[in-house]
């Protein structure tokens, strides 16, 4: 056996998830991703630190009730504009690593396809403006200056680039200068006592603006958008693959947002002030999971394609990593619920808490969700993911409405869990996948971490 054979039989089963974390890119070849995941990671910090002290501002000025209306035309508007990627992100990326002399006929097909599903979604929410009788003009009104928003994401084509070269930086400078220009403006807004519609506004302005700065990046890097070239090929080709995660993004933005418009519905603006609130303090922390696999997913790929052991034990250990993060996480929230929501949004949320407690426990759901993505993708099984999103979609849905006139706002927190926890551990029910249900339930058993401690101290 050689000494490198010895090193991954000592990697594979070491249970430290400092060390997991650690051996994963240790290798020369790796070096790309780590300094990739740390532009990510510190993006999203930067967007955590600002944009929660902005957001937890305009939640305290515009109060529940208020807060409430956006937050209902922020997540309708997400229903809606789900349709927009095409599911196209993660199976052009693929594509632009497996060949990237097609970059010019991906990415030109790839920034129509987007454009096209964008207007579509600009058409759903003028039609919806015209005739929904059901819901106030103010919030309509909100709802397609929202939208607007998605037209400009055909952009994002160019971060799709960006992604295959493990060159994130450039996307991550764009949009955070965007970003950093936007929360100004909405800190002058707060402080001159704006509207609320000028929240909306501005959050339509952001995507426009990262879209300008996408496209400035692209152009520092040495390449030019005048060279893409839109193919009829590459439309079948793309579409196949992606039609299954484009129905599996709607039904995702269905069982993500469908609590608050349910709520809104049955129990007026200010509860879904309330719930949103806690929302997202559990949000904010899903840039863990999304960034890491974003880095490491054309390393997957790679490892797939010349060792299959490196390639199962990459995702054994994806799935611990996320497991241990994810659990703490919900431990220490749980138990500080009310103490963070009364910082954060002050006494007229402190029902919040309530939510908080139950809803960051969906985070255990969602980082093994989005790992286990990564080997669906690699393996192009992504009916799987249209499959089990659309499960976890169901039980939202019927969850909401069953438990919301019952218990009330705690129904959606509950609805939500239950929803999280179908989508990602449903994958047992389909026997290709059922080797990835053993391997997150492992990774749950973070005891297994305390007993390897153990057994060191006393070594």
């Amino acid at each position: 056996m050689s000494a490198n054979e010895k090193n991954d039989m000592r990697e594979a089963g070491s249970l430290n998830p400092l060390q997991i974390f650690l051996n994963i890119f240790k290798r020369n070849d790796m070096e790309s991703v780590v300094k990739n995941t740390g532009w990510l990671v510190l993006d999203k910090i930067f967007r955590l630190v600002v944009g929660l002290f902005v957001n937890v501002w305009i939640a305290r000025y515009l109060g529940p009730a208020q807060f409430g209306i956006l937050s209902y035309a922020l997540s309708f508007a997400a229903i809606i504009g789900a349709i927009a990627p095409l599911g196209l992100d993660s199976i052009v990326v693929r594509e632009l690593v497996k060949d990237a002399g097609r970059k010019e006929y991906l990415l030109g097909t790839t920034l129509v396809l987007r454009f096209t599903s964008g207007i579509f979604v600009m058409l759903i929410a003028t039609s919806i403006y015209l005739f929904n009788t059901s819901v106030d003009g103010q919030t309509l009104t909100l709802i397609l200056i929202i939208s607007a928003g998605y037209l400009f994401q055909a952009f994002d084509a160019i971060d799709y680039w960006f992604q295959s070269k493990v060159k994130s930086k450039f996307t991550v400078i764009a949009k955070d200068s965007a970003f950093f220009i936007i929360s100004l403006l909405k800190v002058i807004a707060l402080i001159a006592n704006a509207p609320l519609i000028a929240f909306a506004i501005l959050a339509t302005v952001e995507i426009m603006l990262g879209s300008i700065a996408l496209w400035i990046a692209y152009r520092y890097d040495g390449f030019k958008l005048r060279t893409w070239k839109y193919n009829l090929h590459y439309t079948r080709v793309l579409l196949k693959d992606s039609f299954p995660l484009a129905i599996a993004s709607i039904a995702i933005a269905i069982y993500m947002r469908i609590d608050q418009v349910i709520l809104g519905s049955l129990l007026g603006s200010s509860a879904v002030g309330i719930y949103s609130a806690a929302v997202r303090l559990v949000e904010i922390w899903y840039f863990i999971p999304t960034s890491f696999t974003i880095s490491i997913f054309p390393m997957i790929v790679e490892a797939k394609k010349n060792n299959m052991k490196l390639y199962h034990r990459r995702l054994q250990q994806l799935y611990d990593i996320m497991s241990f993060i994810s659990i703490l996480l919900a431990i220490g929230v749980t138990i500080f619920s009310k103490e963070i929501i009364l910082l954060f949004y002050g006494v007229k949320y402190i029902e919040s808490a309530y939510i908080l407690s139950i809803y960051v426990w969906t985070g255990v759901a969602v980082f093994l969700g989005v790992a286990s993505s990564q080997y669906l993708m690699a393996e192009n099984r992504t009916s799987i993911s249209l499959y089990r999103t659309l499960l976890g979609m169901c039980v939202n849905v019927a969850a909401n409405i069953i438990l919301i006139p019952r218990i009330g706002i705690i129904g959606s927190g509950i609805a939500a869990l239950l929803a999280q926890l179908t989508a990602t551990f449903s994958i047992i029910l389909f026997p290709s996948t059922r080797s990835q249900f053993s391997m997150m339930i492992k990774s749950l058993f973070i005891f297994r971490f305390y007993i390897y401690f153990r057994t060191r101290s006393n070594a």
